[in-house]
């Protein structure tokens, strides 16, 4: 199950007219803006990643200049992406959606300006004779935890060593891959992955460094010197071969997947305050935002890891209002998930209590998108069912959607599906290059 790092997601090489067509990254660009009809404003959780919103707002920018470019050759609006001013509490990275009005020509105001033109960078300073851009957006909110991400990041190899035997005890020893592979095989797989890697690699450096610590000896004359220049290469060579192993693992992906697996194995054992507490600060903050500038619907978004931190905050947004006020219009969307990988946990008590208060009436609309070509994420499974919580009454909650990712055309296309996991569970923030079903830029931009 070796993936290529999430860092060598592939990405596209867009012209300069593409890019300063679609995108405008100066920080202060979208700053005294006039006030917007803002029809939607989507919150987004990353996963356990510690790149930060800078990633995200370029693979945005990439769906964006996707999406103008199909404009050129069908229907459609082109839009543009702005970033706003930073908030001064770094909790919250905001970024503006915008569509483009046709001119008295027919072609939208982004689509008549030449690139790099200031009309094109600035949509409140249009061309004479050039409309103004709709006033309908739409905001992105990049909801910052990860800080905290980096905050759980360790970079020894040491380290993190240290934790597989505690890690691996509760998941071989007392029945954590029994019960997820319940659930989910594939997952299962990939959380003994690590362990099996590890393993793997130190059996063969103990055993290669063994091998040549002995041809070293029987290559020399004399038993002083030949013992004492085999232990010196077995030594040697073993250290050699683990840090080969450590790259090679930290190049697939491997180290990326336990650092996450060591993460939520610790929110498993209760070790969550500073999670918790950032989760209701994100809370607060979204409540004084809508509050200020209320959108006509809210969306929170979570993907992959950032999944779980999404059911916390909405849990943490119900009750800190209590009246309605703004959850009743906030729904939920969970991309890949793996919620499971917490539930599961008998200590994760604090989020069974989140699922519960999900489970209430009025229930938020949920909707959970996942994939079974994806084995980083529990495809179509309930996550109250995954740690024993009944089902809440009537209709399925969430509504699960199973989409296809990837569609192989024979056992080698297979093997490379299995070898690019990483690439493929970030196929759920792109267009992917078939009709998978989702399109995340079109989610937001719905009616």
């Amino acid at each position: 199950m070796a993936a290529a790092s999430p860092a060598a997601v592939s990405r596209p090489h867009p012209t300069p007219a593409d890019r300063a067509a679609a995108v405008d990254s100066n920080p202060g660009a979208a700053a005294g803006e006039p006030q917007l009809d803002l029809k939607r404003r989507l919150y987004f959780l990353s996963g356990f990643d510690p790149r930060g919103a800078s990633f995200y707002f370029r693979l945005l920018s990439q769906e964006v200049e996707r999406h103008n470019a199909k404009t050129l050759r069908g229907p459609g609006q082109p839009i543009k992406l702005l970033r706003r001013k930073q908030e001064g509490d770094r909790l919250v990275s905001r970024w503006r959606i915008q569509r483009s009005q046709p001119n008295s020509s027919g072609r939208s105001t982004s689509q008549a300006s030449p690139a790099g033109d200031a009309s094109t960078l600035d949509p409140d300073r249009p061309k004479p004779g050039a409309s103004l851009p709709d006033p309908t957006s739409h905001e992105i909110g990049f909801l910052h935890w990860d800080d905290i991400a980096r905050s759980h990041w360790p970079r020894r190899s040491l380290a993190m060593f240290g934790e597989i035997a505690q890690v691996y005890r509760w998941y071989l020893l007392q029945g954590g891959l029994v019960r997820i592979v319940r659930l989910c095989p594939g997952v299962a797989l990939c959380g003994a992955y690590p362990g099996l890697f590890t393993a793997l690699a130190v059996l063969t450096a103990l055993l290669g460094g063994a091998g040549l610590g002995a041809l070293t000896y029987g290559a020399l004359p004399g038993p002083p010197l030949a013992l004492g220049a085999a232990i010196v290469v077995a030594v040697g060579s073993t250290w050699l071969l683990l840090l080969a192993a450590w790259a090679l693992a930290d190049r697939l992906g491997v180290v990326w997947l336990w650092r996450s697996i060591r993460f939520t194995h610790r929110l498993g054992q209760a070790r969550d305050g500073d999670l918790r507490t950032r989760v209701q600060a994100l809370a607060r903050r979204i409540l004084e935002l809508e509050a200020e500038a209320p959108a006509e619907s809210v969306l929170l978004v979570g993907h992959s890891s950032g999944s779980f931190v999404m059911a916390m905050l909405a849990a943490e947004l119900r009750r800190q209002d209590p009246a309605a006020a703004m959850t009743s219009r906030l729904s939920l969307l969970s991309l890949g998930q793996n919620l499971a990988n917490l539930a599961v946990y008998p200590g994760a008590q604090a989020f069974h209590a989140d699922l519960q208060e999900l489970a209430q009436e009025p229930r938020l609309p949920w909707l959970d998108v996942t994939s079974r070509d994806d084995l980083l994420c529990f495809a179509g499974v309930d996550p109250y069912r995954s740690c024993g919580l009944p089902a809440p009454a009537g209709t399925p909650y969430p509504a699960l959607q199973l989409v296809t990712l990837a569609e192989p055309k024979g056992w080698l296309d297979r093997l490379g599906v299995a070898f690019q996991q990483f690439d493929l569970h970030f196929l759920y923030l792109r267009q992917g290059p078939g009709s998978h079903g989702f399109d995340p830029l079109s989610q937001l931009l719905k009616p």
